[in-house]
Formats: structure tokens, C-alpha cells, sequence
């Protein structure tokens, strides 16, 4: 996958740069079929990053994730987690 490459090419200090890469990589994740494990790299991004990082773009990428699941999954757990993340 061409954002696995992009990560291992940007540094590690490029905290918004890898967690952009990582949340378009979950969201081919979830295209591909498998939402839990989409949710629970979205969870593990966003409960990682410094507060700050969480807003604007990575919000909206994370939040549009969760949009794009169809409600009869949302009471699945990875999806209520990820749900529960994006209110933080």
C-alpha cells in the first residue's frame, strides 16, 4: 500500500504528517471490508496523539470514517469506540 511507503519515508518527528498516512490507510482498511480493524487503528491514532493534533483535518478524516459505516454497525464495540473517541 502506497501510505505504508509514505510512512516509512516521513520522519518520525512528522506527528500530523504519519497520523494523516495512517488514517488514509484505515480508511482503505474499512473499503477493503474489515471496519473493525479500520476502527481500531483510527481509536489507537487518535488516542495517541497530543490534543492539539486531534482537531481540524485528522477530526474530519477519523469523523468521516465513522460516517461512511452504515448505522446498523454503529452499536458493533470497535465502532462504538471509535465513536466514543471522535466525542473525546
Amino acid at each position: 500500500m502506497s501510505q505504508h511507503r509514505a510512512l516509512e519515508l516521513s520522519a518520525p518527528t512528522s506527528t500530523m504528517t504519519r497520523a494523516l498516512l495512517t488514517l488514509d490507510a484505515a480508511a482503505r482498511v474499512h473499503h477493503d471490508g474489515d471496519t473493525h480493524e479500520a476502527c481500531r487503528c483510527t481509536v489507537t491514532v487518535l488516542s495517541t496523539l497530543p490534543a492539539a493534533y486531534r482537531t481540524g483535518l485528522v477530526h474530519r478524516r477519523a469523523l468521516d470514517l465513522y460516517y461512511s459505516i452504515p448505522a446498523q454497525h454503529h452499536q458493533q464495540t470497535a465502532v462504538r469506540e471509535l465513536h466514543e473517541a471522535l466525542a473525546a
